[in-house]
Formats: structure tokens, sequence, C-alpha cells
């Protein structure tokens, strides 16, 4: 497979969701009869779930919604998921035993905001992805390619992006990816979160070489375990795949990055989706 189908299949990983929405929180002139129906959506791993938040509202809303300003927010399993992490990771780190569909409950009352962050529709989505790729270039470049790009450019991007246009998106993604190759040297540094349930997301300065050394998988491992302790029956996964310890972090930030341009990998106990 060349690099743009790995890039291709990176894009096109999908979850089967099950949305179903907290009986608890219906409305009293809805009998068991009237409770709605499960829905089913298939959602890219890269995505965040407030891009379909106006399509459960359509379906749950009327419901269970008591006041207009209930605010809708997801949980799985009794855990609240936090809508700026990707669906993938929220996935990987909640999907009790990998079975699929992956069983969502839609909430409208008693918002958690002790563990949840407000989430005003797409705009706040928009401005978080863009949040991000800007922090993820200012790691690997210096700033060098945002601070070049258009307001069409960034448009072109974020619409890619939620419109899930493969090729629109990466016409614009790969100046972050194009540039460094140009000059035949690596990024600055590789831009990464590392998330553990229960813990808070891990993110350190990291250059992809040292010296005439490559850095690679397992030396981003030794990074988090100088910091935490990692037991033996646990271990990470980078789009819900167990990559080759031996793979080069600059590959894997050019291939396996998030639209975001952040490499995100979750530790996990081993065989949880085996």
């Amino acid at each position: 497979m060349d690099e743009e189908g790995i890039k291709r299949k990176v894009w096109e990983g999908r979850i089967p969701v099950c949305f179903t929405v907290a009986e608890e929180e219906l409305g009293h002139n809805f009998s068991d009869v009237a409770v709605p129906e499960p829905c089913y959506m298939l959602i890219p791993r890269v995505s965040y779930f407030p891009l379909v938040y106006d399509k459960l509202e359509k379906l749950y809303g009327r419901a269970a919604k008591q006041e207009p300003s209930d605010e809708i927010w997801l949980s799985s399993e009794a855990v609240a998921l936090k809508w700026q992490y990707p669906v993938g990771v929220l996935y990987d780190l909640y999907g009790r035993g990998g079975q699929l569909p992956w069983t969502v409950t839609v909430h409208f009352k008693d918002f958690p905001e002790e563990v949840l962050l407000h989430c005003q529709g797409k705009d706040a989505v928009e401005a978080h992805f863009k949040s991000k790729i800007k922090e993820a270039d200012c790691l690997k470049h210096r700033s060098e390619i945002t601070q070049s790009l258009t307001p069409q450019d960034f448009s072109k991007l974020w619409d890619g992006f939620r419109h899930n246009n493969f090729d629109d998106f990466w016409s614009v993604n790969k100046k972050f990816m194009l540039n460094t190759r140009s000059m035949k040297e690596s990024f600055k540094s590789i831009p990464f979160c590392i998330y553990r349930d229960g813990q808070p997301v891990f993110q350190r300065l990291l250059c992809p070489s040292e010296g005439n050394s490559t850095l690679t998988l397992a030396d981003l491992v030794k990074l988090y375990c100088s910091h935490y302790d990692l037991p033996s029956d646990h271990t990470s996964l980078i789009h819900g795949i167990e990559l080759s310890p031996t793979t080069p972090l600059q590959w894997l930030s050019e291939h396996f990055s998030h639209p975001d341009n952040f490499l995100h990998m979750c530790v996990v106990p081993r065989g949880t989706y085996t």
C-alpha cells in the first residue's frame, strides 16, 4: 500500500454507534411504549461527537428536553464522554470489551460541569479543531505553515474535515507534512497526546530523532513510563491498532496523525479489543 493509501485507510476508520436516550430523563407524557428508538450511526474515528448533536437533538430533544436551555451530553457505561476527544479515542478508552455497536447514552439533564466542558455547537468544535492544528504546527514547524495559510485554506481544511472529504482536506493538510520533506529534515517535535482512564492527558516535547538515531514508538512509550507506571498487562493503541514498537515516530506522525495533526495514543488493558 502506498503512502496516500495508508492515510486514506486511517481516514476511513469508522465506529458503529448505537445512541439511546436516557429513559429516566424522558418527559412524564411519554409512556414506555413511546420511548424513542435507538439510533444507529457509523461515525468516523477521527471525528467529534458534537458534529452529530443536531441529529440527536431532532431525534430525542422533544422527548427528553425539559427546558430550552438543557444541554446535550453523552455517556458510556456511566462515564461522561469529553466532546473534545476524537470519537476513536473515546471508544478505545471506554468501549468496554470492544463490543459493537458501541452503546452511547444521550442526556439532556444534570450536565456534569465538574467533568465536561460546555460545547456551544459546531463553532466550538471548529475553534477547538483549528486551535489543535495551530498547536501541532507550532511543535512541528514553529508555526511557519499556519502563518502562511489564508482564511480560505483554513475554511477548506475545516469543511473537508467536517464533511468527511479526504481529498479536499488533504489538499491543504499536505502542507503540514510536505514542507519538512522538501527541506529533508524531520519535524522539530512530534505532536502527541497519550490517554489513560483515570489519568490526565500526557503531553511532552519529543523530537523524532536524537543525533543520528531515529526515535520510535518504543521511545514514546518509554517517555510515558518515566512519568507513569505501565502495568505489563497494558498496551498502547493508535486508531485502535497495536503498532510495532520499532515504528519511527516521524513516519507515524506523517501517516497516523489525526486531522488535528496530533498522534492520539490510548493506554488500555491488553486484549481489550480482541
